[in-house]
């Protein structure tokens, strides 16, 4: 069996702990690496999660920011195949399993999740953003990815050799979209429909209007890879 190394980042998640730990459970019972990097909670989230068998955790003395979290998981991911993934329960963890294809005799080098069979950019704010972030990113690397901000990818470790990835927010996303984007621009791209329930900022979604700036000026320099 192909074993992954699955990245959870979570801060200040202690309501959506427990689920989250019984989904993943499985993934762990069959052999992979499950890596949980706790970004400086304050809510008991890492007591929680230090109590639990079956897992790597990160501990981050304070909030360094979601793409900070997920470069030191992936500095610790004891294998090449990678899964990123949210661990706010907005994605069904049950889902991580459809991202596992990657396979490079088959050209499979680069999984990425999407949240919407369609979308109407005037539903909400965070509808338009990500209508426009996708449409952006799209025309600037031509390509035809349907969510650009779905943390839910897959891919290898090695592909990210000699880059150095800058990104301490959510601007990750998109990060590494582009970076591995342009690595495997001559294989097909798999893109996989995953369960979502967003949650509203009442309910914890932390996303905020600043993050669409980094995530628009991230875009932007990395038309660099082009």
């Amino acid at each position: 069996m192909n074993t992954y190394s699955i990245l959870i980042p979570i801060h200040n998640e202690i309501r959506y702990i427990e689920p989250l730990l019984e989904e993943l459970e499985y993934y762990s019972c069959i052999g992979h690496e499950i890596i949980i990097i706790d970004d400086g909670s304050d809510d008991g989230s890492g007591k929680a999660l230090n109590a639990q068998e079956g897992i790597v955790l990160i501990s981050l003395p304070k909030n360094a920011g979601k793409g900070y979290a997920l470069r030191e998981g992936l500095a610790k991911a004891s294998n090449d195949r990678i899964i990123v993934y949210d661990g706010d329960m907005e994605l069904d963890p049950a889902d991580i399993s459809k991202l596992m294809l990657l396979d490079r005799s088959e050209q499979k080098k680069f999984i990425m999740g999407y949240r919407f069979k369609s979308i109407n950019p005037l539903k909400s704010n965070f509808d338009w953003g990500n209508f426009m972030f996708t449409s952006f990113f799209n025309i600037i690397f031509k390509t035809n990815h349907k969510d650009i901000l779905c943390c839910a990818k897959a891919f290898y470790l090695s592909d990210l050799k000699g880059c150095h990835l800058s990104a301490s927010c959510f601007d990750i996303d998109v990060e590494l979209a582009s970076i591995l984007t342009v690595r495997n621009k001559n294989t097909k791209v798999d893109q996989i429909y995953i369960e979502y329930n967003r949650r509203s900022v009442e309910d914890g979604k932390k996303l905020k209007v600043s993050d669409g700036w980094k995530i628009l000026i991230k875009i932007i320099k990395m038309a660099r890879y082009l």
